[in-house]
């Protein structure tokens, strides 16, 4: 090569690299005839407690029912994200609900639940009671969502830590909140 041609490619212009920006990531509907059951658990360490939220959202986006729930015992994350789908699961299926997508932003339960990874042994019994329940829907799927899109699901989780035990909302019964 000869010093103008090493000129040239040495001072040619450079395409500066295009960062991929990430996609906005946001509540989707569910199938058609479905509810769409968004769930999260957290964990608050410092007062050895768990916590729920679950948010359950028609076709049209619309909120039909709400859970806070709070475990008064420690749980790890992975724990306290089954626990949560269980109580999704039941909560449901206690507001009538026959026909589910059951969505969770943790990816580890997601897989468990889909049959692409066994369960962490500390939540085998949790995820076989889960699977369990969903049986008895007449329609059901397991979904994951990243946190990013389950936000509504974890702000009631973090709204369990002002509840006793629990506090439900359901639609039909606006008026009626249950506290135990």
């Amino acid at each position: 090569m000869n010093l103008v041609d090493e000129f040239c490619t040495a001072n040619e212009p450079k395409e500066e690299p295009v960062a991929d920006v990430a996609p906005t990531v946001s509540w989707q509907p569910p199938s058609d005839g479905c509810y769409k059951v968004n769930t999260d658990g957290v964990v608050f360490s410092n007062s050895k407690q768990a916590e729920a939220g679950v948010i359950i959202r028609d076709g049209a986006g619309e909120v039909v029912a709400a859970l806070s729930k709070k475990w008064n015992y420690p749980l790890g994350a992975i724990e306290a994200e089954a626990k949560a789908v269980e109580a999704d699961i039941i909560f449901a299926h206690d507001v009538g609900i026959r026909d589910a997508e059951v969505e969770t932003d943790s990816l580890e339960i997601f897989n468990a639940m889909r049959g692409h990874s066994a369960p962490p042994s500390s939540v085998v019994n949790v995820v076989t009671g889960i699977l369990n329940q969903a049986s008895l829907f007449r329609k059901w799927k397991f979904t994951h969502i990243k946190r990013q899109g389950n936000v509504p699901a974890h702000v009631l989780a973090q709204h369990a830590k002002n509840v006793e035990d629990y506090l439900a909302w359901v639609k039909d019964l606006a008026q009626l909140f249950i506290f135990l």
